[in-house]
């Protein structure tokens, strides 16, 4: 193939909407970014872009990762544990209905952090 060159890697700045920026009130505070839920924070405006990039890299990451399961022992309730950009959600359901029962780091996989609770039994995932 004539004229054909290889693929090449560039770093383009994408314009994200609805960002707020907050700038320093007085000396020695710092900026803060937000998007939606997201709270960006540093020293300068860059340390507060770069800050919101990897809140926005860990995000992405996690859609990816495959959510834990476990049973309760004594009453069948389900434990599930979802990765987020903060840390692990640990979610109890029950035929009442579900809540957030814990929040840990991002140190263990889901289904490690979901057979490491006392009196449930892991669900292992499905191949």
């Amino acid at each position: 193939m004539t004229g054909y060159a290889p693929a090449t890697v560039e770093t383009v700045s994408v314009p994200l909407p609805g960002v707020t920026v907050r700038r320093p009130l007085k000396r020695g505070d710092g900026y803060r970014l937000e998007l939606g839920r997201f709270v960006a924070r540093g020293s300068t405006l860059a340390a507060a872009r770069a800050d919101l990039a990897r809140q926005l890299g860990i995000t992405a990451e996690s859609v990816n990762s495959e959510p834990g399961f476990a049973r309760a022992d004594d009453n069948g309730d389900l434990l599930v544990v979802l990765d987020r950009p903060w840390g692990l959600d640990s979610h109890l359901i029950t035929d009442a209905g579900h809540r957030l029962i814990g929040t840990s780091n991002r140190d263990r996989t889901t289904a490690e952090e979901a057979a490491a609770n006392r009196g449930f039994t892991a669900i292992p995932p499905r191949r």
